[in-house]
């Protein structure tokens, strides 16, 4: 007699697995959405723009704290060449930049916890974090003036930077669909 108990367990497992890797991996995908967008009032993630002239702005791009240094200052570039397109211009200067790092410290200065003239000895529970003098959170905020140029005005700057090809060079690669036919 043959026992037939795990017939179906072996296309149930694989369906699971491919359930849990393809929800794993979007988890992934939207875990590090971007932060990349119009700041909101009151917000303080996103880019803000302020026109000085008819050729120049003020951009500033914040990050949050999933966020690193290089890209807060990937973005404040790539919002750069988007108002230089949007402007109708082709180059960009960009001056007097910065980047700027906020730490913010969460948690106590406890060392030994909140009950250590108790507890005299130091436990596994007093090393958290919390415990342990806390935890600190880092985020960038970058800002810069931008002058932008037609291309017979970027000639004369050897420093101008030419927004739709930078704009290309920040873009992340499109997949390619496999050559080989169903």
């Amino acid at each position: 007699m043959q026992n037939n108990q795990g017939c179906g367990a072996g296309p149930v497992k694989q369906a699971l697995a491919a359930m849990l890797a393809a929800s794993l991996l979007a988890g992934c995908a939207t875990s590090t959405a971007p932060d990349y967008r119009p700041r909101l009032a009151g917000g303080t993630v996103g880019y803000r723009d302020l026109q000085l002239s008819p050729n120049r702005f003020r951009i500033s791009f914040s990050g949050s704290t999933a966020s690193t240094r290089d890209d807060v200052e990937r973005n404040l570039l790539r919002r750069a060449a988007e108002v230089t397109l949007a402007s109708g211009y082709t180059h960009f200067v960009l001056s007097n930049r910065d980047t700027e790092r906020e730490a913010n410290f969460y948690g106590n200065n406890y060392p030994y916890g909140p009950y250590s003239y108790y507890y005299p000895y130091r436990s596994w529970y007093w090393d958290h974090p919390y415990w342990n003098g806390g935890w600190q959170s880092t985020t960038y905020s970058a800002y810069g003036d931008i002058m932008m140029f037609t291309p017979e005005e970027a000639r004369r700057f050897p420093n101008a930077i030419e927004a739709l090809t930078l704009l290309q060079r920040l873009q992340p690669p499109v997949p390619v669909a496999s050559a080989t036919p169903p």
